[in-house]
């Protein structure tokens, strides 16, 4: 089951595991970009179920599972990549704007995995997280965002060692900034005040974009693997070491390797 599935990522992933022959669940919110995604991925219809969901919505998401379990009667890999992404000022963004990325960044993924444990658990499968950088790493001006997926890598965490002895394999994806047609001009609205680099892919990290089929052929070789992690490219993991030594020094190494 692939949240997020109807764009980006979420359907680069969808196609890959279509591709290998598996049977897929595409959920998104709107309705007409997930079936047109379903259209392309799977024209014929007979390696995907599609069904439109809200994943901040209690409901949709027990019928979404329910649809999995009537259709299909088992689930191998959860994949929540559903998500937003945002910029901008921490004093000058609304709490309501927190708490949307908080909810569709954390809760969602909240949601999503307790509707599925039973058939996770039965099937010793997979839970997928898509985080980010920003799970470890925080650029300026990407506040609700970073706020919002340290808090999903913390959850990472303790699903790992809650799911341990039911045999789930727990991961979490942090890639850098995701190749796609509108980059550079998404956060437009939302940056008109602040440094052109926070309109920039990881608001101006200097690292090249990912391509989002290779992501997703590498985070599928992860689930067989059971990897814990994924962090892409692996060099930033060497931003991390240096800033769990030194907050100071993480800052400096951080600010060489952002546009100004």
């Amino acid at each position: 089951m692939v949240t997020g599935a109807s764009q980006g990522f979420g359907k680069a992933l969808a196609q890959q595991l279509i591709t290998q022959g598996c049977h897929v669940v595409l959920a998104a919110r709107d309705e007409q970009k997930l079936s047109a995604a379903a259209a392309q991925l799977d024209p014929d219809g007979t390696h995907s179920l599609c069904v439109p969901t809200d994943v901040t919505n209690d409901d949709d998401v027990v019928q979404l599972l329910d649809q999995v379990q009537q259709k299909y009667g088992k689930l191998d890999a959860l994949f929540n990549v559903a998500g937003i992404s945002s910029r901008g000022l921490v004093c000058e963004t609304s709490i309501d704007e927190f708490l949307c990325s908080y909810d569709l960044n954390v809760l969602s993924t909240v949601r999503c995995v307790q509707a599925a444990r039973p058939l996770l658990e039965a099937s010793q499968g997979h839970i997928v997280n898509m985080g980010s950088l920003a799970c470890k790493s925080a650029s300026k001006f990407i506040g609700p965002y970073a706020t919002s997926k340290f808090a999903l890598a913390g959850l990472n965490h303790q699903l790992r060692l809650e799911m341990a002895d039911a045999g789930i394999h727990v991961m979490l994806v942090c890639p850098g900034p995701i190749a796609r047609d509108d980059a550079g001009t998404r956060y437009a609205q939302q940056t008109t005040e602040l440094p052109d680099s926070a309109a920039q892919p990881g608001a101006g990290v200097k690292v090249k974009a990912i391509d989002p089929q290779s992501l997703a052929a590498r985070v599928l070789k992860g689930c067989e693997k059971r990897q814990t992690e994924i962090v892409v490219p692996g060099k930033a993991r060497l931003l991390f070491a240096i800033a769990q030594l030194s907050g100071a020094w993480g800052d400096w190494v951080l600010r060489r390797f952002t546009s100004s």
